[in-house]
């Protein structure tokens, strides 16, 4: 635990150092603006916002919102639709320049394809009151029935490999992509009595289980020095059903060992009539011989309670699309059964982001075309400590996101959601944002950007062992689209050594 912290405050300090020396100049060293008179509290100048964004920012409420859309193999087609109400009170207000909005409320309906919703209402306001605290407050209810689950710890790092036709007696084919171990796993293959298999059996889902989660957090945030420095207290309240796929029957196809007269069934004509849809039973899922291992707690589910604590350092000149500005965090959420809980066990967070203007270095007014030229970078570790149930090692809170495992949209964007999860997990991203087009239209602004990146992360068995080698990378480039400033339109393509993908959401993912 004191090398955790020591390795946390080392890390936190260095991009503290590289926040003070990657700044560019700022109004307030190239020709400040005076401070915004009746402010009812000290807020540091290095919150406000550029001159160019307080042009832009739309005064009084609005709502903005568009269709969700996206595809995805673990989820299917995505679809539902955002609907958010932004109030960003009137120009004359003193703290139209130092905030993102006065507050924001929006409603999510998301389903699939494959029955994956994410239904989510979410309240967030920042001086609340004309207060120095800040409120977030999420009700959500999440249901994934084809969530991943490849194990803990670091052997989940190993790539995929799997047997030809899903044939015992098959070649074993390494480095595989992700798809082709999926298609494999579709084949029959005999089952283990003794595991309490039928016959035959098809593993199509071995990776997969089933986790509907509601859940309500509720979070505080007080400010100090000018709005600078944040403490966050708050509580989480959930509950987690799981259920798993064995002996479930679905569609497979015929393995390599199923033969009729020393013919195999698995190719020539019944085998293209019969395709993959050849009902059969699934076999045991990894999660379930994890289990009977002895290597996992929560396979039936249960209640999380949480308590949580935070502080925060935030020079970020605008939270949804910041131009400059250091953000860093550190978080500590504990659950124990003296509050609801089943599980005992606490986490531990630390993450810092940096934003800068490079051009900004060489210029005070740059050119049209290279006003808004961001370099965003991103980096985080966390750990999980006690007798926590398996699917709580991927989830890590942050003050201002929860994010779920390694891999995904919002940290290895090139693996699938949920890749990698273990006791400690550290990633990073890096992105280039440049705005090269704008509009207004119909009294909506909207800004174009193009946004090049780079993921690393991986995860370790224990924190004493967290080092810089072994990663995993992806890299992709990305199209956002800024509407009205606050809310941001996201489209992201990612590849890597074993998968590629799409995504389509809202907002930056730090």
């Amino acid at each position: 635990m004191f090398k955790y912290i020591t390795r946390s405050v080392i890390l936190l300090l260095f991009l503290l150092s590289l926040g003070i020396m990657a700044q560019p100049k700022t109004e307030e060293e190239t020709g400040p603006r005076a401070p915004h008179p009746g402010l009812p509290f000290e807020i540091s100048e290095k919150k406000r916002l550029s001159v160019r964004d307080v042009k832009n920012k739309k005064e009084g409420g609005y709502f903005t919102g568009l269709p969700l859309v996206n595809s995805d193999p673990n989820v299917g087609i995505g679809y539902g639709a955002r609907v958010i109400y932004l109030n960003n009170g009137g120009r004359d207000n003193p703290l139209f320049e130092y905030t993102p909005y006065r507050y924001r409320i929006f409603a999510q309906y998301f389903n699939t394809t494959k029955n994956a919703p994410y239904h989510w209402l979410s309240l967030d306001a920042p001086y609340i009151f004309d207060t120095k605290w800040r409120v977030r407050a999420d009700l959500v209810y999440d249901r994934n029935p084809n969530t991943l689950y490849f194990g803990i710890g670091e052997k989940t790092l190993q790539p995929l490999s799997y047997l030809e036709r899903n044939d015992p007696a098959g070649r074993m084919v390494r480095n595989a992509p992700f798809a082709d171990y999926e298609s494999n796993l579709g084949y029959r293959r005999p089952g283990d009595v003794g595991a309490g298999e039928a016959p035959y059996v098809t593993d199509s889902r071995y990776n997969r289980y089933d986790i509907e989660n509601p859940n309500f957090s509720f979070s505080g945030e007080y400010s100090f020095f000018g709005g600078t420095v944040r403490t966050v207290t708050g509580v989480r309240l959930s509950k987690q059903i799981v259920r798993t796929y064995d002996g479930k029957t679905y569609d497979a196809k015929f393995g390599a060992s199923e033969q009729l007269g020393g013919v195999p069934l698995g190719s020539g004509f019944l085998d293209n009539v019969v395709g993959e849809h050849l009902p059969t039973p699934e076999g045991e899922t990894r999660l379930t011989r994890d289990q009977k291992d002895g290597k996992i707690l929560g396979f039936n589910g249960g209640t999380t309670n949480t308590v949580r604590a935070g502080v925060v350092y935030d020079t970020r000149d605008f939270e949804p699309d910041p131009n400059r500005g250091l953000f860093l965090e550190a978080t500590h959420e504990r659950s124990a059964k003296s509050i609801g809980s089943n599980y005992e066990f606490n986490k531990n967070l630390v993450s810092g982001r940096l934003f800068f203007s490079p051009v900004e270095w060489f210029t005070k007014k740059p050119p049209e075309l290279l006003e808004k030229f961001v370099i965003a970078t991103r980096a985080a570790l966390m750990q999980t400590n006690g007798d926590a149930p398996f699917y709580e090692y991927r989830n890590m809170w942050g003050t201002e996101s929860n994010q779920s495992g390694l891999g995904g949209r919002t940290t290895i964007r090139g693996y699938k959601q949920d890749r990698f999860v273990g006791q400690t997990m550290g990633y990073a991203n890096f992105e280039i944002r440049w705005k090269f087009a704008s509009i207004d239209i119909w009294g909506q602004h909207f800004d174009f950007q193009l946004v090049p990146f780079y993921d690393v992360g991986r995860v370790w068995d224990v924190t004493d062992r967290v080092n810089l080698k072994g990663y995993k990378h992806s890299r992709g480039l990305g199209f956002r689209i800024p509407w009205n400033q606050a809310t941001v339109i996201y489209v992201d393509y990612a590849v890597s050594k074993e998968d590629s993908q799409a995504f389509v959401n809202f907002n930056h993912i730090f």
